[in-house]
């Protein structure tokens, strides 16, 4: 990619950590254009555009609902034609929400893993392909630190969808070696989810921090050229205790 500005696709972009990342990412290199994917955070996203361009960078939107996997080779290439190709793929957009075992739906089941694993792997799926052509790529995975090495009560179909995506971040860093990497990063308590119990966040570290630390990690990835396969705990070591 030397002197070719990078396509970053960063699904859920419009709030938390995926806002986040646009904003720091941004802030970091100027070059970067972005392709913002959303679901249902229309204003969000429009600001968000407003204020990368505002401050000379570019960004341009796409919506569309993850759970329409059967529809995702179409999204890609709608998303492809907004700069042309893509370059990073990070899979940030998930679900999380507490439900007991017993009260799990099949519909609470599939809309779980359709978004927190089965759309990252059809979206790795179908953009790797080009990347692999272009001879460069990075996807980068978001997992969860405490999710996938302790587990949560209450979290079952969460840290199950969770525990897939690391798995699927190895799995597929050995099969797109070595022209695509494969990382993944696993926050721990950082942002507090609007649903979710009181108890789960009672420990939860500085914001701030974290969040610089994982816009960090994420451009270390971005730019690296010999890192593949591996997590990155962003936890303040939670997942260790």
């Amino acid at each position: 990619m030397k002197n070719k500005k990078k396509i970053i696709l960063i699904t859920g972009s419009g709030k938390r950590i995926g806002k986040e990342l646009v904003l720091g990412l941004s802030k970091i290199d100027k070059s970067y254009k972005f392709i913002l994917h959303y679901n249902e955070s229309d204003k969000e996203v429009e600001a968000l555009i407003k204020r990368i361009s505002k401050d000379g960078g570019s960004a341009k939107p796409i919506k569309f609902n993850l759970l329409e996997t059967s529809n995702i080779e179409s999204f890609v290439l709608k998303a492809e034609k907004l700069y042309g190709r893509i370059d990073v793929l990070i899979n940030n957009a998930s679900i999380f929400k507490a439900k007991k075992l017993n009260k799990i739906s099949n519909k609470d089941l599939d809309e779980m893993i359709d978004v927190n694993l089965k759309a990252p792997f059809l979206l790795s799926k179908f953009i790797s392909s080009k990347m692999i052509k272009r001879k460069n790529g990075k996807i980068i995975n978001f997992t969860d630190s405490i999710g996938v090495s302790k587990t949560w009560k209450d979290y079952s179909h969460y840290c199950i969808s969770k525990g897939g995506l690391e798995t699927m971040t190895k799995v597929m860093s050995l099969e797109l070696s070595p022209y695509v990497q494969v990382n993944s990063i696993a926050p721990g308590k950082i942002l507090k989810p609007i649903n979710s119990s009181k108890n789960l966040y009672n420990n939860s570290y500085n914001s701030k921090n974290a969040i610089n630390d994982i816009v960090n990690t994420a451009h270390l990835l971005i730019e690296s050229k010999f890192i593949n396969g591996e997590s990155f705990k962003v936890d303040n070591g939670e997942s260790l205790i």
